[in-house]
C-alpha cells in the first residue's frame, strides 16, 4: 500500500515538473512574445496627443481629400477635393485629374504617397501620410485599412480620438462647392475644376503647426537644386506650417545632392525631415530650420 502511495506521489511530482517546465519553456516565451507584438502594434509614431495630425486619402468612391485631427483644440477637419480636379503632380509625372494620380502611385510602386505629396505641392496642405480610408467610418479606418503608410497604433489612436469629439467638432469643406476651386475645361476636352489661384488662408490654417505658434520660427533654404520653382514652393509649404522663410541662398546646382536639414530647434528639425524624406544632420545652424536642397530633391519633389 505505501509502495502505491509512494509511487502515486512520484507520478504527481513528475507531472508538476513537466507543467512547471511548458510553463517556463512554452507559455512564459508565448506570453512574452505576445506582448512585444501588441507593444509595438499599439505604439505611436505619428500621434502624440498634441500635435495636429493629417493625412490624405482616397476612399472606395473614388472621393480624395485631407483629414486633420487637432487634440489642442479637440477638432477634426476634411477638406473634400473633387476627382475632377486637375493638378500638376509630382515627381514631374505631367498633369492629371487628381483622382487618377492613387492609381498611378500604384503601377509606379509609389502607392498613396503620390498622392500625398501632390496635395502637398498644389495645395500646400502638408501630410506625408496616406490611406485609402477617410475617417467616416471609424472602424473600418482603424482595423480594414488596406493600403496606408499610417501603423496601426497610430489608427487606432486617431480613431479613439475621432470617437471622442462631439459632432459640432466635426467640420467636412468640400473645395467644389466653394469659391476655392473654379470649374472649366481642363487639358483632355472635358469639365473639371482647377485651382482659383493661389491657395486660401482660409483652408491652410487648418495646418498651422501647433508647436509653431508665437515662437518666431524662423528657415533658411540653402537652394541648389536649378530650378526656380522647386525652393519657392517649398518655402511655402514651411510658412503655412508656421514658420518665417528668412533667406534663400542660390548656390551653383549640385547635382548628386538630395535634401539635408539641422538647426536649433530639434522639433521643427524632425517635422521637417520627416515632411519632405530630408536626412537630419548634426551642424549648427543660427536658426531654427536650415534645409538644404540639390538637383536629386528636385527631381522627386
Amino acid at each position: 500500500m505505501r509502495s502505491a502511495q509512494r509511487k502515486a506521489r512520484i507520478e504527481n511530482g513528475k507531472k508538476k515538473v513537466h507543467i512547471y517546465g511548458l510553463l517556463i519553456k512554452v507559455f512564459i516565451p508565448l506570453v512574452i512574445f505576445l506582448s512585444i507584438i501588441l507593444y509595438l502594434n499599439l505604439s505611436t509614431k505619428y500621434w502624440n496627443d498634441h500635435d495636429k495630425f493629417s493625412f490624405a486619402f482616397q476612399n472606395s468612391e473614388g472621393k480624395v481629400g485631407v483629414v486633420v485631427l487637432d487634440p489642442a483644440l479637440n477638432e477634426q477637419t476634411t477638406l473634400i477635393i473633387p476627382g475632377d480636379t486637375e493638378v500638376i503632380v509630382a515627381r514631374s509625372y505631367g498633369t492629371l485629374r487628381i483622382k487618377n494620380i492613387w492609381q498611378l502611385g500604384v503601377n509606379e510602386k509609389l502607392g498613396g504617397g503620390l498622392l500625398a505629396q501632390t496635395v502637398t505641392q498644389s495645395f500646400l496642405f502638408p501630410t506625408n501620410l496616406w490611406s485609402d480610408c477617410d475617417m467616416s467610418d471609424v472602424w473600418k479606418f482603424i482595423f480594414a485599412s488596406k493600403q496606408t503608410n499610417i501603423p496601426f497604433g497610430d489608427r487606432l489612436a486617431a480613431g479613439i480620438f475621432v470617437l471622442r469629439i462631439n459632432a459640432i467638432d466635426k467640420t467636412e469643406i468640400d473645395l467644389g462647392v466653394s469659391q476655392f476651386l473654379r470649374k472649366q475645361t481642363l487639358t483632355d476636352g472635358k469639365p473639371g475644376y482647377v485651382t482659383a489661384g493661389n491657395i486660401s488662408g482660409r483652408l491652410t490654417i487648418y495646418f498651422a503647426d501647433n508647436n509653431f505658434a508665437n515662437k518666431n520660427i524662423k528657415f533658411v533654404l540653402v537652394d541648389a537644386t536649378g530650378s526656380h520653382i522647386v525652393a519657392s514652393k517649398v518655402g511655402q509649404i514651411l510658412e503655412v506650417m508656421g514658420g518665417k522663410v528668412v533667406e534663400v541662398d542660390k548656390r551653383a546646382e549640385e547635382t548628386s545632392f538630395d535634401c539635408e536639414v539641422s538647426g536649433n530647434n530639434p522639433d521643427v528639425v524632425k517635422k521637417v525631415a520627416v515632411l519632405f524624406s530630408c536626412k537630419k544632420i548634426p551642424d549648427k545652424s543660427n536658426f531654427d530650420l536650415e534645409m538644404r536642397l540639390g538637383t536629386k530633391f528636385a527631381k522627386r519633389f
